[in-house]
């Protein structure tokens, strides 16, 4: 199976990216989970409120189903700085991303941001996600040397 053009491969990423984007947005599990390869073994959600990887498609679904149970409603979420590179049938993408979150349970709303790093892969169905990696920017007050 050929992947289509670059240009079309990465207009369909960024498609991708817009999805999970919008399922946050409406903490829609359904819409987090269509972009998913679910029938790749090897599947990694790396989330940066988690202190471990979520491994496989059963696990990355019971995830976004306890999304609602935490967070009580998503005011916003942007994405910026996205860079897409195609390689073949392979592709990964990179951004920013911020959120403007309120917790169950916590007063306020809550601001956070990070970096996320979807690696995607060509399948007869599309560009599905087989690898998610956030991480927080470093806050440190120096450069590190």
């Amino acid at each position: 199976m050929t992947a289509p053009r670059s240009n079309e491969s990465e207009s369909a990423i960024a498609a991708l990216i817009e999805t999970y984007r919008q399922g946050f947005l409406r903490l829609d599990p359904e819409l987090l989970g269509s972009i998913w390869d679910r029938e790749h073994d090897s599947l990694v959600y790396i989330a940066m409120e988690r202190s471990e990887p979520i491994y496989g498609w059963p696990a990355i679904k019971r995830y976004y189903e306890a999304l609602p149970a935490h967070l009580e409603q998503m005011l916003a979420k942007s994405v910026d700085n996205a860079r897409i590179d195609v390689l073949g049938d392979t592709a990964f993408a990179f951004f920013q991303f911020h959120s403007k979150v309120k917790i169950r349970g916590r007063e306020g709303q809550h601001e956070l941001a990070g970096r996320a790093t979807m690696l995607f892969r060509h399948t007869r169905a599309g560009w599905r996600v087989i690898h998610f990696h956030e991480s927080a920017p470093l806050t440190a007050s120096k450069p590190l040397s």
